[in-house]
């Protein structure tokens, strides 16, 4: 599935530089393009990082373990 149209960057490209390392949209956008040009997926990242990053899932439950 593509997370970013206009750069025609998939879900699997934006895992992998979350599993890299890219902890904020722009680290992403940097890695892989993705969220780079009009902003619409900008979202679905940002919902990514908070999913596979255990650092930003931490923040975005307020500090509590799920």
């Amino acid at each position: 599935m593509y997370v970013c149209v206009c750069n025609a960057v998939t879900s699997a490209e934006v895992e992998q530089a979350i599993d890299g390392g890219a902890e904020s949209r722009e680290q992403v956008t940097a890695a892989c393009r993705a969220g780079g040009d009009c902003g619409s997926c900008h979202a679905m990242i940002e919902e990514m990082i908070a999913e596979r990053c255990p650092k930003r899932r931490l923040a975005v439950l307020g500090g509590h373990a799920a």
